[in-house]
């Protein structure tokens, strides 16, 4: 039997390894975060208290990929029909995929761990360091068991709530990084959560034996759940494969009204059939939703917090950057367009007697629409939460066509091939785009301020909407110039 798991462990480990396949950044940005944050907090706390904070980092830097890129390594094997065809049983089968699991999930979670180790304080220890360790891979174990849990509980309906909790998972390492600091005084003196409203934080019962002397049940605890996270590893099948749900989901239902309009009156005859791909297929896109949304998310979590805590002159400007600099992100969610788990596919649109135009400009029109008007809806929420209707329409509306001016500018630049036609694993984010990217953000900050200085009548928001708008026309007349297609891809 050994023999046969080893055969199929490492046929599984072959399907994702080659250097392009390689997890560089899923290591190395959890490495960075937690080098960095542990290396802020390791002087002023005791080993018990740095292990709560090295362990809730670990675990939220675990989860994020866990929800996102690694989530089908998790809950499906691509080959799964074609293996169970094989002379092998089914607990063989799963005995390789639970070891593929563990290694999958102990690699990413050292890149965390390791760092932490290191940077511990001095009095830790070596055996300190190494509990550390071993109890941020029980942390993990436990992790992976719960979101299997969650797919086998709730199948289909699972992937709109995991999209949703790893963007905000997302955003809250992301802002708890930059805000926890002020958060590590209350921990100092603290060695033990006996007694505490600390026994009630996961990473205390992984971190219990960094207390000052914890009782022999408190060093139970943290390996008996990880045993219980194993064994549901290990006996809990695959979720099955759901049907597609053709229901339309509720934020695609409450932009039709916007769909039907911007069909009619903006989206050309030789766009209509990208505009309805993307429109459709986009939110369908596992690969799309939990890559591109965060990026969105973490700059509005950072000015809308800003624009809270400010005084009323310092709000309007910061409200004025929340609607403008957020702009600066949207190349990067154009440049997530072509990743699609059915890339194979991608010959109907090489096929398609279409200019390149044509075809991107549907997915730019349709990715407006879809990502740019809620976003943007939402942010006029915001503005008139805080001044007003006249605040939304001098901030919020003007933000909007900027962005999409900003989406046509860009978007040759930063979108590498056809929208749905590239393997998720295979896109990569060009860091040359991080000084066009730079370019782009100072110039919406200039022009954020300047709108908060110098735009406050209302002829003078009516005369820059006006203006923005047209620019759009002229550019959107400028997009139908044909443009050569590249078809290297196709397949």
């Amino acid at each position: 039997m050994s023999r046969r798991v080893l055969i199929v462990l490492r046929s599984r480990l072959a399907a994702y390894a080659g250097p392009e396949r390689a997890p560089i950044a899923a290591l190395l940005l959890p490495a960075v975060a937690s080098a960095v944050m542990c290396g802020l907090v390791r002087g002023d706390l005791s080993p018990f208290a740095y292990g709560l904070v090295a362990l809730t980092l670990s675990g939220a830097l675990v989860a994020i990929p866990l929800l996102g890129e690694l989530a089908r390594l998790l809950v499906a094997d691509e080959a799964g029909e074609w293996v169970r065809t094989l002379p092998v049983t089914e607990r063989e089968l799963r005995i390789a995929r639970t070891l593929h699991l563990l290694l999958a999930l102990f690699t990413l979670a050292l890149g965390s761990l390791l760092p932490a180790a290191v940077l511990a304080p001095a009095d830790t220890g070596l055996v300190g360091r190494v509990l550390l360790v071993a109890g941020g891979l029980e942390q993990a174990l436990v992790l992976a068991a719960v979101l299997l849990l969650v797919h086998a509980v709730l199948r289909g309906r699972a992937r709109p709530l995991l999209a949703l909790v790893q963007t905000a998972l997302f955003v809250a390492v992301i802002v708890g990084a930059a805000l926890g600091t002020r958060a590590v005084p209350a921990l100092r003196g603290v060695t033990s959560a006996e007694g505490t409203h600390l026994a009630l934080w996961p990473q205390a019962w992984f971190a219990a034996p960094l207390m000052a002397s914890p009782s022999g049940l408190w060093l139970a605890v943290g390996p008996m759940v990880a045993l219980a996270a194993a064994l549901l590893l290990a006996l809990l099948p695959e979720p099955p494969e759901e049907a597609e749900v053709r229901r339309e989901p509720l934020l695609g239902r409450l932009l039709a009204p916007a769909r039907a309009l911007a069909r009619r009156a903006w989206v050309r005859s030789d766009e209509r059939a990208t505009f309805e791909l993307a429109f459709d297929g986009l939110p369908r896109e596992r690969s799309f939703v939990l890559r591109a949304y965060p990026l969105v998310a973490v700059p509005l979590s950072f000015l809308a917090l800003g624009a809270r805590e400010e005084g009323a002159e310092g709000a309007v400007g910061l409200y004025a950057l929340l609607c403008f600099t957020t702009a600066a992100y949207l190349p990067l969610v154009a440049a997530h367009v072509p990743a699609s788990d059915s890339a194979e596919a991608r010959w109907i649109l090489d096929t398609a007697p279409l200019s390149r135009s044509a075809l991107d400009g549907g997915a730019l029109k349709a990715l407006a629409v879809r990502v740019v008007l809620p976003l943007y809806a939402l942010l006029a929420l915001l503005c008139w939460s805080y001044g007003g209707p006249y605040l939304a329409l001098r901030l919020a509306l003007p933000g909007a066509l900027m962005a999409l001016i900003v989406l046509r500018l860009t978007w040759n630049h930063c979108v590498s091939d056809l929208l749905l036609s590239v393997d998720p694993d295979e896109l990569a984010v060009d860091l040359d785009w991080m000084g066009l990217l730079t370019v782009v953000g100072l110039g919406l900050t200039v022009f954020a301020v300047w709108v908060a200085l110098k735009v406050h009548e209302p002829l003078a928001a009516l005369a820059l909407t006006g203006a923005l708008l047209a620019a759009e026309f002229v550019l959107d007349r400028a997009w139908r110039r044909p443009t050569p297609r590249s078809v290297s891809g196709a397949g």
